[in-house]
């Protein structure tokens, strides 16, 4: 209210104004007092007094009531909050005069009733004087010159009574009478001097009190924060309405009620709770509110933070931040979980897999499961990305339906899965989950109206006990997963020790194979191609083998697969086009010679290069050299590696697609570029003579390789048998260990012209009808030493 007037009043006026209203608090008391004293004095007047100065005692009583009656009703009628100054300063003069009429009235009583007072009266006036002057002190301090007057009354009274009865009888008083009330005098200067002080403190104190409550009101109004005030005993206290709207409860209703009975039980409400009972400051503190209409968003989240005060409560601001929980909470599942199918990811899988490990006993056990689905990037690369992502959603849709709610189901990454069982029986129930994982994934998928066909390889790996360590787990699973894409796909295979011993043979083989290349430990074997229906020889495959030094011969089954893998595929397939090339530039015209890309190294961009590079080194008719793909070149990047066939076929080389039918093989490859050869996997040519599937393959291949343009060479002939069928189904060219076996370039010359080597191929070709090899092919065909890795002749 202070602030309001001081829009129009100043300080000195609001002082004013101050003044009069502690005067008309106080006034009626010291009022009373005097007409108490009053009274008393006239009841000590001798009765034997002459008739006039009773009468003119009454008199003196009547104004003194009449005047301390009107002090009263004057004090009762002031309205000290008016902003009225001149009202103020009226009330405030009229309140001196009735004052100082009051303090006449005193001091002529005294002086005329004083000297016909005996001494035992006059003992009790002094005593009743002390009183007025003690209550004038203390009541009319806010009116310094109301009190002053009323002193300067009863001393100037008390000296005019001294005088008048005989000084020489007391002479001591009117000394005691002018330093007592010089004294008091002073008390009241001074402490109108320090009331002036305090009014101008409490002023400022007011300003600043009020600046901070509007600066409050206007941040409660604009903010998203506001406050809160809880007593003693942890009760909310002067709630505003933005606590009541934040709350979704009235102000009343909130109001004594316990702060944390609306917070959600837990251990952030313990907290506060803790923190309340033992009034200490707390800050940021997040908690979550009771039931209310957003719970199935995920609730409505505060951050409290406050700090007690003197006076027994704690104060504190609060902030809505269910925004930013809800922000924090889903990229924390964004950072736990995978964004395509929902599952845990790899951080959250590792996660939990450590702590579960961290927490078995000596009695429990686990049980890992490792998958990923065979041939998913075909499907992807084949049908698009976004076909691929719904596999995958459905796929893990299936693997979370055959598992239980505990179990942990993650995506690794890519096509790669974890499951996670840490409640089972025994190992055939963990082996169970595995086989309806394997049997679900087998089911045909419907994805954008199209029939798919895939399968998983599930590695399986168990740990009983303590102690374990979660990358061992996973690494004996993935071992485990390999072994079951080595036993042909679609099943599961637990883990076993002799997979850890295999894995670290393959190791040693990779660290070898680094140095095997930078010591030059390989050699070229070449197998002959043979034109079928005349015997004459086309030219011959290169085929790499590794001089292992303490192993022997290492087959190319055994070492190239740890090439693709690591990247080594790029130098070694460097080396062997450069040296195939080398050699065939030492052969006759016409003689051909098949080199085997892999997709990894048509990826090279050093690939072009070094064959232009070979080829204007050698001085070798580029028809002469043929390039063997597989169709995985062409599911991986087609349009760039279709491009890149394009430049090769602009020098002339030829292009071969190797190990045709065995993959996702699509008529669509041979229209996208024109092939110069189709080989026929051996997988077809094993088993012809048993098997009308492989015979029908066969015929439907080489009709239409026939009808584009395209040569035909069956792969793995070994009997007569297969060689006569081959022929009346129209393949172009043969080779296989019926033939002849890889030679080195040694045993390829073997002292004899190449023209009277091919004699021995035209001959075995030439006598289809059981005709027997050579003598020289047969020496070939024997077979081979325990130190080198081909136990059979298909292995080679």
């Amino acid at each position: 209210m202070q602030a309001k007037q001081a829009a129009v009043l100043s300080r000195d006026e609001l002082l004013l104004a101050r003044r009069l209203a502690d005067y008309a608090e106080r006034a009626p008391v010291a009022v009373l007092l005097s007409a108490l004293s009053a009274t008393i004095v006239w009841m000590l007047a001798p009765s034997d007094t002459l008739g006039p100065w009773n009468v003119l005692c009454a008199v003196w009583l009547l104004i003194v009531g009449v005047t301390g009656f009107a002090r009263i009703w004057q004090a009762k009628r002031i309205e000290a909050l008016t902003i009225d100054f001149g009202y103020i300063s009226q009330q405030a003069r009229r309140a001196e005069l009735l004052a100082y009429v009051d303090a006449l009235c005193w001091t002529g009583c005294l002086a005329l009733i004083g000297p016909i007072l005996d001494h035992q009266a006059r003992v009790t006036v002094c005593i009743l004087l002390i009183g007025m002057l003690t209550t004038s002190a203390i009541t009319l301090r806010s009116m310094p010159r109301v009190g002053m007057s009323l002193t300067l009354a009863f001393i100037a009274g008390g000296i005019a009574a001294t005088v008048l009865s005989g000084w020489s009888n007391d002479p001591l008083n009117i000394p005691i009478m002018a330093i007592y009330g010089a004294v008091v005098l002073y008390c009241f200067r001074v402490d109108a001097v320090g009331y002036q002080a305090r009014f101008h403190a409490e002023f400022e104190v007011s300003e600043s009190a009020e600046t901070i409550r509007l600066l409050l009101h206007d941040y409660e109004a604009q903010s998203a924060d506001w406050l809160w005030r809880v007593d003693h005993a942890g009760c909310l206290v002067g709630v505003c309405n933005r606590f009541g709207e934040a709350a979704a409860l009235p102000p009343p209703e909130l109001e004594g009620k316990e702060l944390v009975s609306l917070f959600r039980p837990g251990p952030a409400r313990e907290h506060l709770s803790h923190r309340l009972l033992r009034r200490e400051p707390f800050r940021d503190l997040t908690i979550e509110l009771n039931g209310t209409a957003d719970d199935a968003a995920g609730g409505r989240w505060w951050m409290l933070s406050a700090s007690p005060r003197e006076d027994g409560t704690i104060r504190g601001v609060a902030r809505d931040v269910t925004a930013t929980r809800r922000t924090e909470q889903r990229v924390a599942y964004m950072a736990h979980h995978d964004g395509l199918t929902g599952l845990a990811n790899r951080f959250l899988f590792g996660e939990t897999l450590a702590g579960q490990l961290a927490r078995q006993r000596r009695t429990d056990q686990c049980a890992l499961l490792y998958l990923d689905l065979d041939h998913f990037k075909a499907i992807n690369d084949t049908l698009g990305h976004s076909c691929g992502d719904l596999l995958l959603t459905e796929a893990a849709r299936r693997i979370t339906s055959k598992v239980k709610g505990h179990d942990l189901v993650s995506r690794l990454g890519g096509d790669e899965f974890a499951v996670l069982l840490t409640r089972f029986r025994d190992t055939e129930e963990a082996l169970a989950v595995a086989h309806r994982i394997v049997a679900a994934i087998g089911e045909p998928f419907r994805i954008e109206g199209q029939k798919l066909n895939i399968s998983t390889s599930v590695g399986v790996a168990f740990y009983s006990g303590t102690g374990g360590i979660s990358d061992d787990l996973l690494r004996q699973a993935d071992l485990a997963l390999y072994a079951a894409k080595a036993r042909g796909r679609g099943c599961f295979v637990p883990f076993e020790p002799w997979m850890e011993d295999r894995e670290r043979e393959r190791a040693a083989l990779e660290s070898d194979l680094r140095s095997a290349i930078r010591e030059g430990q390989f050699a070229l074997h070449f197998q002959p191609l043979v034109r079928i229906d005349t015997g004459e020889v086309g030219g011959f495959e290169a085929l790499v083998r590794w001089d292992h030094p303490t192993l022997g011969v290492v087959m190319p089954g055994e070492f190239i697969p740890i090439a693709e893998d690591t990247g080594l595929i790029v130098p070694l397939g460097e080396w062997i086009l450069r040296n195939a090339i080398m050699q065939a530039a030492t052969w006759r015209d016409g003689l051909r010679v098949a080199i085997n890309l892999s997709p990894i190294q048509l990826r090279s961009p050093r690939l072009m290069a070094q064959l232009v590079t070979a080829i204007a080194h050698t001085g070798i008719d580029p028809t002469r050299i043929e390039l063997e793909i597989t169709e995985n070149v062409l599911l991986q990047e087609s349009e760039a590696n279709v491009a890149l066939l394009h430049r090769l076929r602009e020098l002339g080389v030829r292009i071969s697609l190797d190990d045709f039918g065995t993959g996702y093989s699509s008529l669509n490859y041979l229209r996208s570029f024109p092939f110069d050869k189709i080989k026929i996997d051996k997988c077809f040519v094993t088993d012809l003579e048993e098997r009308e599937d492989c015979q029908a393959i066969i015929r439907a291949v080489t009709s239409l390789a026939g009808t584009l343009g395209m040569d035909t060479v069956a792969e793995g002939v070994e009997r007569q048998e297969q060689l006569d069928w081959l022929r009346e189904a129209g393949c172009t060219e043969v080779q296989g260990y019926y033939i002849s076996y890889p030679f080195n370039v040694e045993e390829l010359t073997d002292g004899r012209p190449l023209e009277s080597q091919r004699e021995h191929w035209r001959s075995a070709v030439g006598h289809l009808p059981g005709a027997p090899v050579t003598q020289h092919l047969a020496a070939l065909d024997a077979p081979v030493e325990p130190g080198a890795r081909a136990t059979t002749p298909s292995a080679a």
